[in-house]
């Protein structure tokens, strides 16, 4: 078997590999006790809008030959360019932590995580996040929303460090607002 590598993303061919990823694993792709068990991916990107996330914040990638995991990380003025990332940070905005508004503090979005079903459960979302906390260390929080239903992502974004701080709709389903506090 060959190593893994952890890395930014930087070619075509990775976000290409990427897109592929998430249409295996969007819950409008998977059975109910698929979703259930594994977990399941709420926002939908194209490949252009992938492009240009990564043009302006490159995502953290699991590559063996092929990516086997990404973390898109997104800031603001990309997020301008996508309804429902747009509307997440207008609630993140408004959203307070330690009795600040997160809208006054420096921080990114985990727009998206992955990890292909036959490489999960071996700490590579441990792994994708130490990297992209290395990598974009000049902000001060690290936010996401995470499907109520998403049972998988929810535990596995508590074992790295994130808190629930907050309740939305994502998706006009219940949703919770985590924050990694570096």
């Amino acid at each position: 078997m060959s190593s893994i590598n952890l890395k930014l993303a930087s070619t075509e061919s990775e976000l290409i590999q990427i897109k592929k990823l998430q249409n295996q694993n969007l819950r409008e792709n998977l059975s109910i006790n698929k979703s259930i068990e594994e977990g399941f991916l709420t926002a939908k990107y194209t490949l252009s809008y992938l492009k240009e996330i990564n043009q302006k914040s490159p995502a953290i990638i699991l590559k063996q030959k092929r990516v086997i995991g990404y973390a898109l990380a997104v800031t603001p003025g990309v997020a301008k360019n996508h309804f429902l990332l747009n509307s997440l940070f207008t609630i993140f905005n408004k959203q307070i932590y330690n009795n600040q508004l997160i809208g006054n503090q420096s921080y990114i979005v985990v727009g998206q995580l992955c990890i292909d079903e036959n490489y999960r459960g071996m700490g590579y979302v441990e792994k994708l996040y130490s990297l992209f906390r290395e990598t974009y260390s000049s902000y001060r929080y690290c936010i996401t929303a995470i499907d109520s239903q998403n049972n998988r992502s929810k535990k596995a974004h508590e074992r790295c460090g994130f808190k629930k701080i907050g309740n939305l709709k994502l998706n006009k389903n219940p949703g919770d607002i985590v924050i990694w506090e570096w």
